[in-house]
């Protein structure tokens, strides 16, 4: 009988994973260096997997029939009573941090049928040994942190903290806002349940360490791994041959992967899968499968999407199509990363993490010049940017993706567009659906949830003053994370100072937030503010940027590159203003200036936009967006769905109760939540936030109805809007 081998691999689920180890990092392992990007990756994969397959009023049960995600292998060796890892520790670290953050939304949401998807990620998070909790990745180094994210509490991170722990102590406070909505709350249980039962690793299972890392060697060194890239290649060029073209085929290929591979590791599947989706989708479907397995779609679609039959058509389409936008992609992937002349709103897409190439690659033609690309490119980009600042001022941070409908049909539209001004003209249309009077803008402010948003505002508009005003473009620096620029309150945070004029502290502290009452200034001057009067900050403002200078009456006096390219130029003598004492008329006029820098900065007719002089009727804009309001972003409820459905009245109050606070707001005529202040609010749990304060909140099970008498939850609400069948196919907000 011949001898097991020595070296096994098994196949485990999320959960078999975390209940068989408790983990334990090898002496060699390098840190836990994941940046956002790496963990964005792994949660828009993890999540677009998920949200493909769900629709509302699903039960958990249902997520067994739901496809399973690999998520690659990883290596260990037995050391005692734990598993030693030699490679995986990014991955499997990034696992336990969201299921930590799964259960704290679980926790917060406050439904009781909940407790048993809490008790099923308890024991894969932190098991117990000898009476304390001994977490699935035993690194004592970590174990404050996580302590402090488990029983939500708050955690100061020691000036001398590892790398390790500094950066997954980062990474815990963006996975909050890289998780989508829909699965924050509707789908929570069933996403928890789809994670820890239907995402799969492999465990390859070494003797020892030596072993373990000849494996790993093996694994990233040496040996035939064919990717996806190379299976497509094998089919194209197969499909291509004519022994003529074979060495020249091959040649071409060998440089487009040269040239891709200096845009990154990932930067051929990420190329492909753009154009694939940009080029060619036809439908959900077809974005699905491509995500899933790009090459075999291709394998499966040559003919019917691509056009390819002949072998000279399957040539052209290598030498011809792939390595023309190849070529084209490594440029806008350098655009996306710094700013270059004429495509600067490819790095604005870039820095708001829109997943914008599928878009810019469907608007090219092989054909366009250099100059006609750039345009395209720089239109298609100032579009999605406009698109995506609409959403944020209407309190919806909600990116443009190819998975939702409008842009699946926005991509059909721009393959169709054959010139420049086809393109101005198809984009102008889509234009008179969005409000540029940035209205929205007038009681837009800052959350604990939309920080990122609130300072890509401001730097625009500082950007913007400072350029026009003859200083040098420094966007680069405003927007580089690393770089020390931060929000700036013209009100400290002292409530008595302000009593007599706001009244109450939840008044305080919305005026405090509007945009009118916030600059973006160096942190080091930002700092040594702190507690300051305006009157004392005034000073210190002048010395900065002419967005916080303005404030001071001699910015106005002695500064003329500032006063007429700007002030005078674009008409704002009455809003560019300065003001001895910062008051609530200060804010409202201060509001209402970057309300017309936004109209400024983002007119279409600037962005090069051909818009009809026939402007829709207010009435029909209005329509319009109602329309795409109770149109659910992968089929999820939304408040607009359930006005449209009769499951809430225009008109109808809502209360929230939190740490004893009473706060209450409107349901409005557009299905949206409207609170006393006037914020607008298309969904309840930003609505909860912008009112308690509280970073994130399930609002679903905090904003209440009264029905009969008692109060009713929007989460019960809307459950049994789905139990009579109100969103079953065909109703009000299906879009069908």
């Amino acid at each position: 009988m011949p001898d097991a081998p020595k070296i096994r691999g098994d196949g485990f689920t999320v959960q078999g994973l975390f209940s068989t180890f408790q983990f334990r990092l090898d002496s060699f392992q390098r840190d836990y260096s994941w940046g956002r990007e790496d963990v964005k990756a792994l949660v828009d994969d993890l999540t677009g997997r998920f949200l493909r397959q769900w629709s509302p009023g699903q039960e958990r049960r249902d997520v067994s029939n739901f496809d399973p995600y690999f998520l690659g292998p990883f290596v260990y060796y037995r050391d005692g009573g734990f598993a030693a890892l030699v490679d995986g520790q990014q991955r499997i670290t990034t696992l336990h941090l969201l299921m930590l953050y799964l259960r704290r939304l679980a926790i917060e949401a406050e439904r009781p049928e909940y407790g048993n998807d809490i008790a099923a990620l308890d024991p894969l998070i932190a098991g117990n040994s000898y009476g304390e909790r001994a977490y699935a990745i035993n690194e004592p180094e970590r174990t404050a942190l996580l302590e402090s994210i488990l029983d939500d509490k708050p955690y100061d991170l020691p000036a001398d903290a590892s790398p390790s722990v500094a950066n997954l102590y980062e990474r815990s406070q963006e996975i909050a806002e890289l998780l989508p909505e829909t699965v924050r709350d509707e789908a929570l249980p069933l996403f928890i349940h789809w994670l820890i039962n239907q995402v799969c690793l492999v465990g390859i299972d070494a003797v020892d360490r030596s072993q373990g890392w000849a494996i790993f060697e093996t694994m990233n060194d040496r040996g035939v791994q064919l990717g996806p890239a190379d299976l497509l290649k094998s089919f194209l060029l197969r499909r291509a041959d004519n022994v003529n073209n074979r060495a020249r085929l091959g040649d071409t290929w060998r440089s487009m992967l040269t040239r891709l591979h200096s845009s990154g590791p990932q930067a051929t599947t990420r190329f492909l899968q753009a154009l694939l989706v940009g080029k060619y989708a036809a439908d959900q479907s077809d974005v699905t499968e491509i995500g899933i397995s790009f090459h075999g779609w291709v394998q499966l679609n040559a003919e019917k999407r691509l056009g390819l039959v002949y072998p000279a058509e399957f040539a052209r389409f290598v030498e011809r199509e792939l390595t023309t936008f190849a070529r084209r992609f490594v440029t806008l992937a350098a655009a996306s990363l710094r700013p270059d002349h004429g495509m600067e709103s490819v790095y604005y897409n870039g820095v708001n993490e829109i997943d914008q190439m599928p878009f810019l690659l469907a608007a090219l033609d092989p054909e366009d010049t250099d100059a006609q690309f750039r345009d395209k490119a720089q239109l298609v980009a100032a579009f999605l940017d406009l698109t995506y600042v609409q959403q944020v001022i209407t309190n919806r941070d909600e990116r443009p993706k190819a998975t939702q409908p409008e842009f699946l049909e926005l991509l059909r539209d721009l393959r169709a567009c054959h010139d420049l001004d086809e393109l101005r003209k198809l984009l102008g249309k889509r234009i008179t659906v969005l409000d540029t009077t940035f209205s929205a803008v007038r009681q837009y402010g800052l959350r604990p949830d939309n920080r990122a948003q609130v300072r890509y505002l401001l730097t625009r508009l500082t950007a913007f003053v400072e350029v026009e005003s003859g200083r040098p473009d420094e966007i680069a620096r405003y927007l580089d994370r690393s770089e020390p620029f931060e929000i700036e309150h013209i009100w400290a945070n002292k409530f008595e100072r302000h009593q007599v004029e706001v009244k109450t502290e939840d008044k305080f502290r919305f005026h405090r937030n509007r945009l009118g009452a916030l600059l973006l200034l160096q942190k080091s001057h930002n700092a040594s503010y702190q507690a300051a009067r305006y009157e004392e900050k005034i000073e210190w403002y002048r010395q900065q940027n002419y967005l916080a200078a303005s404030l001071h009456r001699v910015t106005h006096e002695r500064n003329r590159p500032f006063t007429n390219n700007v002030v005078k130029r674009y008409n704002l003598e009455k809003l560019f203003r300065s003001f001895d004492k910062f008051d609530l008329s200060a804010i409202e006029t201060r509001q209402h200036l970057y309300q017309r820098l936004c109209e400024i900065i983002w007119a279409p007719q600037r962005l090069g936009f051909i818009v009809s002089p026939k402007v829709a009727s207010p009435e029909r804009v209005t329509a319009q967006a109602v329309s795409r309001r109770t149109r659910a972003h992968f089929g999820g409820i939304t408040i607009a769905r359930l006005v449209a459905g009769g499951a809430l009245r225009v008109g109808e109050p809502l209360t929230l109760v939190y740490l004893r606070r009473r706060y209450t707001a409107v349901v409005n005529a557009e299905g949206q939540i409207e609170l006393s202040t006037g914020e607008l609010f298309e969904s309840p749990s930003p609505a909860g936030t912008a009112v308690t304060g509280k970073r994130t909140m399930n609002g679903w099970s905090y904003w209440k109805v009264t029905r009969e008498g008692k109060a009713v939850t929007l989460f019960d609400v809307r459950s049994a809007a789905l139990e009579r069948g109100l969103f079953d196919s065909g109703d009000p907000g299906s879009g069908e």
